[in-house]
């Protein structure tokens, strides 16, 4: 998908706070129902993930092919590439603010549950059963949505998955970017001690 996303939103954690992920009924409707039925997994014991659960990394598994298009993998492996850019995701949700995170939490159980997820305008079967097309339908009619919370999350979506991506310096040669400046250090001149100098000051003093 040519996702093009607008570059006036802000990108930084103050930017994330100001999208506001949750604002639909249904949403918070899901949200709720996935608490209180338990159908929200918990994170894995010794798990390498800090926040993204199991069904979350699913989710963004489908996502981060379509969103990044012929950017993606790049010059990685495709698992290498999606391993990368699901723990760079993991890493940046993380450190945003707690209300944030809980906000996400929230999406991400309800957009694991078919029911749900239908309403919000994807399919029924599970995200890692979908087909890119599929897919790609749910992100447009997001992104299209006459529902502003709707529209919120697709932009939010493909900044978190733009942001961790384009992170990785295997995909630094796609953008431009030459890579973070090499510091060269300054090269010390040698001092060699002027022995003509030194003789003269000793002759002077022994008369």
């Amino acid at each position: 998908m040519n996702s093009k996303i607008d570059q006036a939103l802000p990108t930084t954690r103050r930017g994330f706070l100001q999208l506001g992920l949750m604002g639909t009924a249904t949403l918070a409707l899901g949200s709720t129902v996935a608490t209180l039925t338990g159908c929200s997994s918990p994170l894995e014991q010794h798990s390498e993930y800090k926040f993204l659960q199991r069904t979350d990394r699913e989710f963004f598994t489908a996502l981060i092919p379509v969103v990044l298009n012929k950017s993606f993998p790049g010059e990685l492996s495709y698992d290498d590439a999606m391993k990368r850019t699901l723990l760079a995701l993991d890493d940046l949700i993380y450190t945003l603010q707690y209300h944030n995170r809980i906000q996400m939490r929230q999406l991400f159980d309800a957009l694991a549950m078919a029911p749900i997820r239908v309403v919000a305008g994807a399919a029924w079967a599970d995200w890692k059963e979908m087909r890119p097309k599929q897919v790609n339908d749910f992100l447009i009619g997001w992104r299209d949505s006459m529902i502003q919370p709707k529209r919120n999350g697709y932009v939010a979506l493909s900044k978190l998955i733009g942001i961790s991506w384009y992170s990785q310096p295997e995909s630094f040669i796609t953008t431009g970017y030459p890579g973070p400046p090499i510091k060269i250090p300054t090269p010390v001149a040698n001092k060699t001690p002027n022995t003509s100098t030194n003789s003269n000051i000793m002759s002077a003093e022994n008369s």
